[in-house]
């Protein structure tokens, strides 16, 4: 900023030229993603685990029903030993006498269930329900077209995998064998990965998505960028995965010059021979990013080459119930600071009716950038992520289940008084994230990933004075329970404005400088310069006048003095001037182009008519303190 003061002798001019004032003024946040500087083309697809009940049961009955020419099959109820009572979320499976799997369901809520057998011949039912041990029906025969109705108690044997020593499973297995702890493990694991691949299979939901996608810092951590989609047609999948055997044989990542693409596992994957064949699996904990949970860690057995994955299946141990993968890429072609990067998550959740959905997925990409020089290397430039949230399940009878919050910072905005502040607006910096306050100034940020976020809010009146708070850094933490929580202090609009002035560097031009003190209750003129579109002009300059008279004594002469000051705009258009005159008429002009201070021109120069562009008059109320005045350029400002 610049102060100008002049004087010449002459007349004084009348003329006043219309104000345009705006009262209030918003700003629309629009965010677009930067253009990629590496390559893109990431394929995110996906099916997911789930696991529920198991029940262990004795074959009480075995009554003969109806016959079907076309078809024949086993009917049943799970039953509770102790209390009669159905057994809902049991996994019934038909097995044939190699324990072949014929067929799957999961028991209703009142305990029925029914297989179809693929033939006639000899069977039994395999109950399983997660955290409890395996059972088996006696084996029955079944006729062609026959219906086998079976009445089933269960008695419950729970499985605790709390005291597992995981030191002494270090050792990574292919197949581990019945009774290792490991074994143990993975079998709880493959009944959530059971459930999951079926509820998939049968289509029992149409999924509600929010499809996110953002790119983070080198560290992985901060936020620079995000994306959402809200998907509202409803889809029978939300993620797909490729067939294991395509995977296996030609590996979860494909890199090229043009593109990068990384695929991930779903349930079906995970259980299939080809994955169990070329991968082996060890206990492991995680205190600090896994507490109190057990890890079923596996790994690409010795000898793959191909971009493979290495990942844990992380258990609760108390109920044995699966809560989330995490896996990173392995053998990738790339600089280890890229490949590091690359990883991936998928979280899962049990239903009120027994199944097991996907609640959230995520995987993430490294982005190279290459340093300019004749040394050019290739670093790591930051980080993308591909994901997606489930916002509500359909069942096929009409039935919504919602999904979860997912992350969340939650908080109060107060007013000057400490006081909670209505209507103010939350939001996070890169983003289209935003919240209104309420009545009593609090909000609540939800379906958040794990990161950190820049956070800010904003208020009416604060927008009316071009005023931004401080932004507050919040992390967002992995399993957090409850939500990251900050609050804001909203400023009176005095002190909104001193910290302002403030934050201006001016520099003085001319024989007075100082005459504008705001100590003597000068106001404050702020404004905004765009071009028709509303796109914000940096770097433009802002005349701000005003006339003063003064009389000699020795003649009675009548000398006019303009005091002046010149501001440029910033990067979003904006302009302050502090210590203006108020109760005055003020002359605001945008000046041409090469008619600022830093152009080797004059102070009378400055001043003179020929430096404005656009000109508009003004006056600040010594009981306002404030003026606002806008210009729309419509060509970039040249000289005459």
């Amino acid at each position: 900023m610049h102060l100008l003061r002049a004087g010449w002798r002459g007349s004084v001019s009348g003329e006043e030229n219309l104000v345009k004032l705006n009262s209030a003024w918003s700003e629309r946040r629009s965010f677009r993603r930067p253009a990629p500087v590496a390559t893109h083309g990431h394929r995110c697809v996906w099916r997911r685990p789930t696991s529920h009940v198991l029940a262990i049961f004795a074959v009480v009955a075995a009554i003969a029903g109806g016959t079907d020419a076309s078809a024949q099959a086993v009917r049943g109820r799970l039953m509770d030993l102790q209390s009669s009572e159905g057994v809902g979320g049991a996994m019934m499976t038909l097995v044939d006498r190699q324990d072949s799997h014929l067929g799957s369901t999961l028991t209703r809520a009142s305990g029925l269930f029914e297989i179809e057998a693929p033939s006639p011949g000899r069977y039994r039912v395999k109950a399983e329900r997660i955290g409890y041990a395996t059972a088996w029906s006696d084996y029955f025969e079944i006729d062609v077209g026959d219906t086998l109705a079976i009445e089933i108690a269960a008695q419950v044997e729970a499985i605790s995998l709390e005291g597992i020593e995981v030191q002494g499973e270090a050792r990574c297995r292919v197949r581990p064998e019945e009774g290792l702890a490991v074994a143990r493990v993975w079998d709880e694991a493959r009944k959530a990965l059971a459930a999951a691949a079926w509820t998939q299979e049968r289509g029992i939901y149409r999924y509600e998505m929010l499809h996110i996608t953002r790119d983070l810092d080198p560290d992985g951590r901060t936020v620079t960028w995000e994306d959402r989609v809200l998907q509202q047609s409803l889809r029978q999948s939300p993620y797909r995965a490729r067939p294991a055997a395509e995977l296996i044989e030609s590996g979860f990542a494909r890199l090229t010059a043009d593109e990068s693409s990384y695929f991930a596992p779903d349930a079906a994957v995970l259980l299939s021979d080809p994955f169990l064949d070329t991968h082996c699996f060890r206990l492991r904990r995680d205190a600090r990013r896994a507490p109190g949970l057990i890890g079923l860690a596996f790994e690409p057995v010795p000898g793959r080459r191909l971009p493979e994955i290495a990942g844990t299946l992380w258990l609760d141990p108390a109920d044995g119930e699966l809560q989330w993968l995490d896996f990173r890429y392995v053998n990738l072609p790339l600089p280890v600071p890229l490949a590091r990067a690359a990883s991936g998550r998928v979280d899962f959740k049990p239903m009120p009716n027994g199944t097991w959905i996907v609640e959230s997925w995520q995987i993430r990409m490294p982005q190279p950038v290459s340093n300019p020089g004749p040394f050019a290397r290739v670093r790591l430039g930051g980080v993308a992520e591909e994901g997606g949230e489930i916002l509500r399940a359909h069942l096929n009878e009409g039935k919504v289940l919602e999904g979860g919050l997912g992350g969340r910072i939650a908080g109060i905005v107060f007013d000057s008084l400490h006081i909670g502040l209505p209507g103010a607006r939350v939001f996070i910096d890169g983003t289209d994230l935003e919240v209104l306050t309420g009545q009593d100034g609090r909000f609540e940020l939800t379906h958040l990933r794990t990161g950190t976020y820049t956070v800010n809010f904003s208020h009416p009146y604060l927008d009316r004075l071009r005023f931004r708070p401080s932004p507050v850094e919040v992390d967002v933490v992995e399993e957090a329970r409850t939500p990251a929580r900050i609050e804001f202090a909203a400023p009176a609009a005095s002190a909104a404005l001193e910290r302002l002035c403030r934050e201006r560097d001016r520099t003085t031009v001319g024989e007075k400088p100082g005459t504008w003190d705001r100590s003597n209750g000068a106001g404050v003129l702020l404004g905004r310069v765009t071009d028709p579109a509303g796109v914000p002009l940096e770097g433009v300059n802002v005349r701000i006048g005003a006339r003063e008279y003064e009389v000699t004594r020795a003649d009675g002469d009548l000398f006019q003095w303009h005091n002046a000051m010149v501001v440029t705009t910033d990067e979003n258009g904006r302009y302050v001037g502090c210590g203006v005159p108020v109760d005055r008429f003020l002359r605001v002009a945008v000046l041409r182009s090469g008619w600022g201070p830093s152009d080797e021109r004059s102070t009378d120069e400055l001043l003179s008519y020929r430096a404005a562009w656009l000109e508009e008059v003004v006056r600040i109320s010594s009981g306002q303190l404030l003026a606002i005045v806008d210009f729309e350029v419509e060509m970039e400002p040249r000289s005459p």
